[in-house]
């Protein structure tokens, strides 16, 4: 449309400019927004970090102050026993010790965190004591494991860390001082036993912001004091073991930030070492009160910014918008100064097109008067042009005409579509056909109906050349025979290949009736019956026999149409046929061919399955019971081997005739393919043991007949089949029948040769969650979920040597399933050599990341692998791809292998086994006594590790076999230079009997459980 293009090329002059500045300064305002934001919230972030760090070195250093004063005071009152020594340099309390008893009582009296002092000489005896029964030895020597002293930065100064006195029932800090005489030589030794709950006071005098927290902790990490209290009392192990790792070092202060042990609340911690005590002060500050005056800040700055984000955009659209309707207000006056000369134009066309149109035109308003007429031959008009202005369109035309009309505008005003109307008219003594379309006339804005428009056109003609082409259309298609005939059945005329169909020429059939083709072989009425439907319906269409000139009968697909005249009287018939005796042959070969096996002619899996569906109705009809067999021949393809393809097919045959022969009348025999054959038994007993019987000797009178040798090909043959066996009722369908026939024979050939076998519900679920595990397999690991779960080994000091990654499969229904059930799956499936090679180079990245860690880095670890695995041909350059890959320490990665590997080919495991220890790779053998057991492989292979199975360690102290097995394992791995390890180590009890026996590293749920690698890294750094 010409407003259309105008539009188009003013849209595209328009300055783009004035569009995306105001856009691009907007962007650029709220990128410089959000970095001034982010600026600011991170330099008051710091301040906040800062601030904080500052006050925790503060009160840690205060803290560190007060604990060495009490300590000091301690430390002048141990001092000032050194008077007990007399000039001679003897003690003076070998000679008065009640008096120093009493001495000491005074000197303690004045302190009331020192709990007892007492004097002790060289040899350990307790010489005097401040508490009752002096001559007592002090616990410090009772203990079984007395508490270890560690040097103070003086070095005549020992201190204990906390250790548990049975005495006092509660913790105790020992403080001690060498008493030397005049020479510097020592003579005794003063003990100051200190009460740690006595020393929480100086704590509750400092004060402590929301969020602050002070503790003071041994050198073992535990507890003496902390401020505020928390649900950890005295004695309690609350810091990890890299903070006392950190204290042994000497670092001083230090900080670091972690979730609390005490209440799991995250803090900022400076931790800072008293130089006069072997003690740790920790000051900490909770994150969450340290950044609450942070956040809200952060909180109001993102609101400010979004508010003015917001402000920005609604002035952005603003400016667009009052643009834009500038644009668009141009645009509009430009377009109706367009239309105005557009409208002119049109109506000087359509007055000129009206004036050439031959047909006629009528407009009509909505009460049906003429408003207007034209011609291009006024000749066809029933009344002159000037008298049918005004007039009624009812009135001018005749009744039935009048109707067709009136029930067209009735149509018209009701649905405002168009409509067309058929009608003659008798003009001049003829009959003359016309077509009127009636469009309605309507204000586009009400939608208000102004009146209708009428284009009637002349179509006599159009009429008389429409019957004569559909005559023409019916009567010469080549690929058919077609004969004419009029109202009464007299042939008019045929074409060419009804001549050749029939014989007949056309010389001999017209002006004959169409009976003369009818044959006998229709019972009485069909043909009646036929012209019935033709006259009724307008057409018939069917199969029926035909004879032909020299009386030969034959099929024939006949067609008859009835033509019409323009009234819908029936004018002429249309006959076409065509010959399918060859098509009848052809689909009696291709029933054959759809239904029956090629081979041996039996019923095929097609007519079985109709069979089986026909069985199931008669049985729910009579309430009966029968059996389907599935029948699969044992060993058939070493007959093929043996006679060739075309002895198979001989033996099949064969096989097919007796299988036959022995089946009773309405019993049915089908081959599906291959070897296999499935029996239908019609009718059994009406109970279950009784048709079980039956069943049973149908299928063994089956085998029988099949164990008779067959001669064949110079050969004698003894065949045996497999037989599964499924008894069905109505309620079963053929696909279900078949399934569980299908799993009743795996069932039979699973139990060995010439067997037959019935299905029950147990095993149907059994191989469906079997078959439904095994498809889940394929997909687990490229689902994710395979993964490795660790659990660790030790030695004989409990110290971490290395782990085992064992293999774990999460699921989505199940859950866990358990190895031993996926395992057999994956190496039946071969998916145990994708699945293998993952777990290796997960371990391989384990430790390299482990080899990042001082605390991990000698760790050792442990892969068992399949010997299916093991004998693949490029396991050993998979496994040096893996290692060149990750770049992982291949001496710390070990090769688990079980017994089985070596029953068949020990040499080329040996040399697989060679070439991997030339990578650097180490073996163990596992679970070693369970299996093949053959001590003449241990001194060839190259083996590093015996693993002693766990079903010997369970029993070893209840069990004599068992212990003695495990004792010459142990006997036998030291005497090939093996290292042994113990797996299954549950308790304390067995671990010293195999300490005892030459056992030094051990694994078992008493050391940890397999858990995965980030649940287990606090027992790993153990």
């Amino acid at each position: 449309m010409p407003v259309s293009i105008s539009f188009g090329l003013s849209s595209s002059r328009r300055p783009l400019g004035r569009h995306w500045r105001p856009v691009v300064l907007y962007v650029a305002f709220l990128l410089v927004m959000l970095y001034s934001i982010v600026w600011l919230l991170r330099e008051q972030y710091v301040a906040e970090i800062q601030g904080a760090r500052g006050r925790l070195h503060a009160k840690g250093d205060l803290v560190v102050e007060l604990v060495e004063r009490s300590f000091s005071t301690a430390e002048q009152v141990l001092i000032g026993l050194s008077d007990l020594f007399d000039t001679a340099g003897q003690p003076v309390v070998m000679k008065h010790s009640d008096e120093v008893s009493a001495f000491l009582r005074k000197r303690g009296a004045g302190l009331d965190f020192i709990d007892e002092l007492f004097v002790m000489d060289t040899a350990g005896k307790t010489i005097a004591s401040s508490g009752a029964g002096a001559s007592v030895p002090p616990e410090l020597w009772q203990e079984q494991s007395p508490p270890r002293f560690q040097s103070s930065t003086h070095s005549d100064v020992l201190i204990t860390p906390l250790y548990w006195s049975e005495q006092a029932k509660s913790y105790r800090i020992l403080m001690a001082l060498r008493l030397r005489d005049a020479s510097g030589e020592v003579r005794a030794l003063a003990v100051a036993r200190i009460v740690p709950m006595k020393l929480d006071g100086m704590l509750r005098e400092i004060d402590l912001q929301p969020g602050e927290s002070i503790a003071i902790i041994d050198s073992n990490g535990r507890l003496l004091m902390r401020h505020p209290a928390a649900k950890v009392g005295l004695g309690d192990v609350i810091t990890a073991a890299s903070t006392t790792d950190s204290f042994q070092e000497g670092e001083s202060p230090w900080e670091y930030s972690r979730a609390s042990r005490v209440d799991g609340k995250h803090r900022l911690y400076v931790a800072h070492r008293t130089d006069f005590v072997p003690l740790l002060v920790i000051a900490g500050q909770g994150t969450d009160e340290l950044l609450a005056g942070w956040t809200q800040r952060l909180w109001a700055l993102v609101f400010a910014g979004l508010l003015l984000a917001l402000l920005g955009g609604w002035l952005l659209r603003h400016i667009l918008a009052l643009w834009q309707a500038k644009e668009a207000l141009q645009h509009e006056v430009m377009e109706r100064q367009k239309a105005q000369e557009d409208a002119m134009s049109r109506e000087a066309r359509l007055r000129a097109l009206i004036g050439s149109m031959q047909d006629m035109l009528f407009v009509f308003d909505t009460k049906g008067h003429f408003i207007y007429v034209h011609a291009g031959d006024e000749d066809v008009l029933l009344r002159p042009k000037s008298e049918l202005l005004g007039m009624n369109i009812l009135d001018v035309l005749p009744s039935d005409v009048s109707a067709q009309i009136d029930a067209a505008l009735s149509d018209i005003e009701s649905t405002r579509a168009p409509q067309l109307v058929d009608y003659h008219l008798e003009l001049g003594g003829e009959r003359r056909f016309f077509s009127a379309l009636l469009s309605p006339l309507v204000y586009e804005e009400h939608g208000e109906l102004r009146g209708i428009l009428a284009v009637v056109r002349d179509v006599t003609e159009e009429q008389a050349q429409q019957v004569q082409l559909r005559i023409a259309a019916l009567a010469f298609e080549p690929h058919l025979g077609m004969m004419i005939t009029d109202v009464r059945g007299n042939i008019l005329k045929v074409n060419h290949t009804f001549t050749r169909i029939t014989g007949y020429m056309e010389s001999e059939v017209v002006g004959r009736t169409s009976c003369m083709l009818n044959s006998e072989l229709h019972e009485e009425g069909v043909h009646q019956r036929l012209w019935e439907e033709v006259l009724k319906y307008g057409s018939w269409q069917g199969e029926v026999w035909s004879q032909r000139k020299n009386g030969e009968a034959y099929p024939q697909w006949l067609t008859i149409s009835a033509v019409q005249d323009e009234c819908g009287q029936c004018t002429h018939f249309v006959g076409t046929l065509s010959d399918i005796s060859e098509s009848k042959a052809a689909e009696r070969e291709i029933h054959q061919l759809a239904f029956f096996d090629t081979l041996t002619g039996l019923p095929n899996r097609r007519l079985m399955l109709e069979r089986i569906d026909r069985a199931l109705v008669s049985h729910c009809r009579k309430e009966g019971f029968g059996a389907l067999m599935f029948l699969n021949l044992d060993d058939f393809k070493q007959v093929n081997e043996v006679l060739g393809y075309q002895g198979g097919d001989a033996l099949l045959k064969c096989i097919a005739q007796r299988l036959e022969s022995v089946l009773q009348e309405g019993d049915s025999l089908a081959r599906f393919g291959g070897d296999e054959f499935v029996v239908l038994i019609g009718e059994l007993e009406t109970s279950t043991p009784v048709e079980c019987r039956a069943a049973e000797c149908v299928a063994r009178t089956l085998l029988d007949v099949l164990e008779q040798p067959i001669a064949l090909a110079g050969h004698t043959l003894t065949v045996t089949a497999s037989i599964g066996i499924t008894l069905f009722r109505h309620d079963a369908t053929a696909d279900e029948l078949l399934r569980q026939a299908d799993m009743a024979l795996f069932q039979a050939k699973s139990l060995g040769r010439n067997m037959a076998c019935f299905f029950d519900q147990e095993m149907q679920e059994r191989i469906r969650q079997q078959t439904q595990l095994e498809k889940d397999l394929g997909q687990a690991l490229g689902n994710e979920e395979l993964f490795l779960v660790y659990q660790y080994q030790v030695d004989e000091f409990g110290k971490t040597i290395g782990a085992e990654a064992l293999l774990r499969w999460r699921h989505p229904l199940r859950g866990l399933v358990p190895p031993s059930e996926f395992i057999p799956i994956a190496e039946q499936q071969q998916v145990i050599h994708q699945i293998g090679l993952w777990v290796i180079e997960t371990a391989c990245r384990t430790l390299v990341a482990w080899s990042q860690s001082e605390a991990r880095a000698t760790l050792s670890l442990s892969v068992n692998v399949s010997p299916k695995q093991f004998h693949a041909p490029d396991f050993v350059q998979r496994v040096d791809e893996i290692l060149q890959r990750t770049e992982a320490p291949a001496n710390k990665l070990k090769l688990e292998v079980t017994e089985s590997l070596f029953m068949d080919d020990h040499e080329d495991i040996r040399q697989r086994m060679i070439a991997l220890k030339s990578l650097g790779v180490t073996f163990a053998l596992d679970d070693f006594g369970t299996g093949y057991s053959s001590l003449s492989y241990l001194k060839r292979l190259p083996l590093d590790q015996l693993k002693i199975d766990q079903s010997f360690v369970r029993d070893v102290l209840d069990n004599s076999t068992s212990s003695a097995i495990v004792a010459s394992t142990i006997a036998l791995a030291h005497t090939l230079e093996l290292d042994v390890i113990a797996e299954g180590v549950e308790n304390e009890a067995q671990r010293a009997w195999l300490l005892e026996n030459g056992c030094h590293c051990f694994q078992g749920y008493l050391f940890s459980i397999p858990a995965p690698l980030d649940q287990g890294s606090e027992t790993f750094c153990a």
